[in-house]
């Protein structure tokens, strides 16, 4: 799932180009705030997450990589793909203050000449690329897309909980098509559907159980239309339902302008398992000459009861450095980090390199990160501790994230906290379900240090 790609970067022109998405996220602060480090380079289970991101796109055989980020965290990025040990060719592109996935495809869409894959920089899937890519080969949607139920939580993190909206998503079984993404309110009891949906795909199956994964491939003419209609800011928000909807009302094609990019997209290569590519279409063909009047398709792939999810919150990244740390194959307890006398370490958590331990600790469900000095009698469960953080003797935490550079002094006692860079938890503090950070003038338990 985590292993290395076992291909190698050519100068044919791709299949795919990957775009990474690695804007800034405010759901997940302090830990991207500007003393700690751009989201895209959290660590889960002491690797950046977008060590992942990478990893499954180059196993999948996608090696023409774009990551998009913000000026502020351009030379971060820029510097870890720097020293990457990856077979891809990766560039960095910053967007200055784009955030929506649509309006970033708009600005990069002169350089894209192939059908493009789009991946948020925080997403862990076990799906394989090459699995999900298929059915995009195979099917020729305009739209593939990838859904997932939303894991168990392994207890969560932070002073906040998980906010999960999921919308009402139908999905066509024969064919795997998805025909409706609706939000519905959490009090909404029914869901009403236009006959014209259910009089096109009587097979239908709902559920509100399916996260949206983010991972959009879009065929190249797609991106001229999101360069042509400036509204279209978002995919999840516009351009996907927008689609979805087109397929059972095929007057939004007309209305919405869809057509004219149909009936201009490229002739579809010719194999001997497609009947209907056998018979070329002449170039002025119509709608129903072009696909039995059924010309635009949007697929899902969906992912039940599997490792899948988006660390898009403190919550559900807790959740995930704890699901990662358990199934990885990795060392758990560096080589060079220094473990006391009587100290145990889980086997659901790890420790990384040139940490110190001192005497009796206890670390359970819990990720040390590298640098870090622990002091005796700790107790830590349910937490992520980030690169160079020291913490007292008889300190404990639970359900907490405490980023880089911070101090916990002696006794102190933290559950459900976030503790951001370069701050000082005073001796003995007694805290539960907030955030501490280095600029917090009213927090009597921190300060900054330099």
């Amino acid at each position: 799932m985590f292993g290395s790609a076992a291909q190698s970067y050519d100068d044919q022109a791709p299949e795919f180009k990957a775009i990474v998405l690695t804007m800034s996220d405010s759901d997940m602060y302090p830990l991207t705030e500007p003393e700690n480090m751009p989201k895209a380079l959290l660590p889960i289970a002491n690797k950046p997450m977008l060590w992942y991101v990478l990893q499954w796109l180059e196993q999948g055989g996608i090696l023409d990589i774009k990551i998009v980020t913000t000026h502020e965290w351009e030379v971060e990025i820029s510097n870890y793909v720097d020293v990457y040990k990856g077979i891809a060719n990766i560039t960095v592109k910053e967007l200055g203050d784009v955030t929506e996935s649509a309006d970033a495809l708009r600005l990069l869409a002169p350089q894209i000449k192939s059908d493009v894959i789009v991946v948020p920089c925080d997403l862990i899937v076990d799906v394989p690329a090459a699995h999900f890519l298929d059915m995009f080969r195979l099917r020729r949607p305009a739209i593939s897309t990838l859904f997932y139920e939303q894991m168990k939580s392994e207890g969560g993190g932070g002073s906040s909980k998980a906010r999960l909206d999921l919308p009402c998503v139908g999905i066509d079984q024969p064919s795997s098509r998805l025909v409706l993404v609706q939000d519905i309110e959490k009090k909404q009891a029914v869901t009403s559907l236009p006959m014209s949906l259910i009089r096109r795909f009587p097979s239908m199956v709902l559920s509100n159980k399916m996260c949206d994964s983010h991972v959009y491939v879009l065929k190249r003419w797609v991106l001229d239309y999101i360069v042509a209609n400036p509204e279209i800011s978002s995919i999840q928000d516009d351009l996907l339902p927008l689609f979805v909807q087109a397929q059972s009302q095929p007057s939004l094609l007309e209305s919405n302008d869809i057509s004219q990019y149909l009936l201009s997209r490229p002739a579809r290569h010719v194999d001997e398992s497609d009947t209907s590519a056998q018979f070329g279409m002449p170039d002025g063909a119509g709608l129903s000459e072009l696909d039995n009047s059924d010309p635009l398709k949007v697929f899902a792939y969906i992912r039940r009861n599997g490792i899948a999810g988006r660390a898009d919150q403190v919550p559900l990244y807790c959740d995930l450095n704890c699901t990662v740390a358990r199934i990885t194959v990795d060392t758990r307890v560096d080589e060079s980090a220094v473990l006391a006398q009587q100290t145990q370490v889980g086997a659901d958590s790890m420790v990384g390199p040139s940490s110190q331990l001192g005497d009796r600790c206890s670390i359970k469900r819990s990720v040390v990160g590298a640098h870090c000095i622990i002091g005796k009698n700790v107790k830590i469960i349910n937490s992520v501790i980030m690169d160079h953080v020291t913490i007292g003797d008889g300190v404990r935490l639970e359900s907490c994230v405490v980023c880089k550079l911070a101090k916990i002094g002696d006794s102190a006692q933290l559950k459900d906290c976030e503790v951001g860079a370069k701050s000082f938890v005073l001796k003995g503090a007694k805290r539960s379900g907030v955030t501490i950070t280095a600029h917090t003038d009213d927090d009597e338990d921190a300060m900054e240090f330099v």
